[in-house]
């Protein structure tokens, strides 16, 4: 199953948002985006296991697609192509290691960042209302039955005003950096049209209090972006807000609700704990991907980028 990742509404996107070029390569989006110094690097996002299967399933086999690669980086001065998989980790990714270049080694290196999570968290929404609430943690679903006797309410909105208001302050916070509202204007607006994507609001006393930005595609909803007010915590008005987007997810007809996101278990002192200890209340079944490969295509550059990065971040 393909993601939003790979669509033309999420090509657009990006292209809206901070990248210059993009390519399909078979079913494969390839987006370009200039880095440093008149350099760019390469990222096709997450692609399925049935997307890279096709690649040696057609006339375009694995080594003629980095071919193709190869030729588009030498036009554009490419540092590296980052080929992101949404796969499960446990599964074999032999179709890489069967490229080799001239020194018999793979062309592929794990990636020293991700774009997207390697770590999430996977609601089955196949199961009844009945059924998930009962695998949910004890208090998930208190705090659900909490924020409904603060009466709590949710709704389905265009706007990004309120989420804003509330993702920049939580941001500013944290004293983590953030994006500007331009960016998830964009995001709505390309993909809301298509019913690909939604913003929610919870309120209480005509105060809002939590929002989302959660995407819809394939039967998977996946909650991209969130912020909650610290005002009024005790009405939970979080918990009350996903569990009325995991009933509209069911109403899609989606069988999954990725919650997006979670620290790697047993990394207690990772930045998403809070956010992690949050989400799980929810219950749902861990998930790892593989995550990202780099295809090096100037490895000195690729050493300095890769520093100039860690030191960024």
């Amino acid at each position: 199953m393909n993601s939003i990742f790979q669509t033309k509404e999420w090509e657009q996107f990006k292209l809206a948002t901070g990248y210059q070029k993009s390519y399909w390569l078979g079913d494969i989006l390839v987006l370009q985006k200039d880095i440093t110094l008149g350099r760019t690097m390469l990222y096709s996002p997450m692609v399925s296991e049935a997307q890279l299967a096709g690649i040696t399933n057609n006339e375009l086999g694995i080594k003629d697609y980095l071919e193709k690669i190869k030729t588009i980086s030498k036009k554009n001065k490419t540092i590296f192509y980052r080929l992101e998989l949404d796969i499960d980790a446990s599964k074999d990714i032999e179709v890489l290691r069967q490229a080799q270049n001239d020194k018999n080694k793979p062309f592929f290196t794990k990636s020293f960042e991700e774009m997207q999570p390697e770590h999430t968290l996977i609601l089955d929404l196949t199961k009844s209302e009945e059924e998930i609430l009962a695998q949910m943690k004890q208090k998930g679903r208190y705090n659900i039955k909490q924020a409904e006797k603060h009466n709590v309410t949710v709704k389905k909105t265009r706007e990004i005003e309120n989420f804003y208001k509330l993702y920049k302050l939580t941001a500013e916070r944290q004293k983590i950096t953030f994006r500007n509202r331009t960016y998830f204007q964009n995001l709505v607006d390309l993909l809301e049209p298509k019913g690909y994507c939604e913003v929610f609001e919870a309120s209480a006393e005509g105060e809002i209090l939590a929002t989302a930005i959660v995407t819809f595609y394939k039967g998977r909803a996946t909650y991209m972006f969130g912020s909650s007010s610290r005002e009024n915590n005790k009405v939970m008005a979080p918990y009350k807000l996903h569990f009325e987007i995991i009933k509209d997810a069911k109403d899609r007809g989606c069988s999954q609700y990725d919650f997006f996101g979670v620290a790697p278990e047993g990394k207690e002192n990772h930045p998403w704990t809070g956010v992690t200890t949050f989400k799980e209340k929810f219950g749902g079944e861990r998930a790892e991907l593989r995550g990202s490969y780099d295809m090096v295509l100037k490895p000195f550059e690729y050493k300095v980028f890769k520093i100039a990065e860690k030191i960024r971040r």
